[in-house]
């Protein structure tokens, strides 16, 4: 019984494992997944998020022109 390496992607991270032909089937691995071999087809790299930026706080300094001014 030999164990072959396997390129497993799993939650976006790719980890090399040694199984067995059973174990690599159990787990729907197939010959295209061993190391060395040409991959089928890449996966699609993730689009990279964009930075959300806060709106800008709003001027909370009283001023003479903000401060409320006593009537009598």
């Amino acid at each position: 019984m030999g164990l072959k390496k396997y390129n497993v992607t799993a939650n976006g991270t790719t980890a090399t494992l040694r199984l067995s032909d059973a174990d690599a089937k159990a787990r729907g691995l197939t010959a295209a997944d061993v190391v060395g071999a040409k991959p089928a087809k890449p996966a699609p790299k993730a689009k990279p998020a964009t930075a959300k930026q806060a709106p800008a706080p709003l001027n909370k300094a009283r001023t003479a022109a903000t401060t409320p001014t006593k009537s009598d």
